[in-house]
């Protein structure tokens, strides 16, 4: 068994984050999997993976291996990071994070509470135009179909694009609100492609704090096959 044919380095290059998040990436190679790199790479495999398909095994272990790597790079440790009953990471004490991943490609991304309270990435390779078609309804509300009709995208890239966004919200937000939301309870309401910017509202409210019309700003990345998107605070 040869590990370093499971990882390969990503082309994602640098991803213009500020200082204060930790951003680490890696492609991985789904047929290279074997249950032993878990303790290759010393991370510890989860009961709840016990009946899991290699392809949920493999981006389960590159995820946790690129989170690590970003704890590291922060505060020098390399703890294990397990996994909560919704299958979401759990982050050492005092840290924040985001994990995504994609045909073959990973990336995490970490912060310090004490410079950030909400962080969410995703990246998502382009959808064809038949794909986009299909789930442009589930996924776009009228005005978003509207926003991209009035925007320089390609029709299935806006639809990628608009995906992307909300799995960034709701990233950042469930952490929060600990309540699963779908796409039809947020909206896209602004896109600059000029500046790689958004803006996304809550159309349902959690609590006080996040309100049905609650919105944050994001920021996303066009990449050849796919695009990046993230929203911090």
């Amino acid at each position: 068994m040869n590990s370093l044919k499971f990882l390969f380095p990503s082309r994602i290059g640098l991803l213009g984050l500020p200082d204060t998040i930790e951003v680490q990436h890696t492609g991985f190679d789904i047929n290279a999997y074997y249950q032993s790199l878990f303790d290759h790479y010393q991370v510890d495999f989860p009961a709840s993976l016990g009946k899991a398909v290699d392809k949920r095994c493999a981006e389960y272990l590159a995820g946790r291996i690129v989170a690590r790597k970003a704890i590291e790079r922060i505060n020098g440790t390399t703890p294990q990071i397990g996994t909560h009953k919704d299958r979401s990471p759990i982050w050492p004490q005092g840290l924040i994070g985001s994990i995504t991943h994609s045909d073959g490609v990973v990336i995490a991304a970490v912060a310090e509470q004490k410079h950030h309270r909400l962080l969410g990435i995703d990246f998502e390779h382009w959808m064809s135009a038949q794909l986009a078609d299909e789930l442009c309804d589930q996924l776009l509300d009228q005005s978003e179909k509207q926003l991209l009709l009035q925007s320089d995208l390609a029709f299935e890239r806006g639809v990628t694009l608009i995906f992307s966004l909300k799995e960034s919200f709701y990233k950042a937000l469930y952490p929060h609100v600990n309540t699963f939301f779908g796409f039809d309870e947020a909206r896209v309401r602004s896109i600059d492609t000029t500046n790689g910017a958004f803006i996304i509202e809550l159309l349902t409210s959690f609590g006080k704090e996040y309100q049905q019309g609650w919105s944050t700003e994001g920021y996303f990345r066009v990449l050849s096959d796919g695009v990046l998107t993230y929203i911090y605070e």
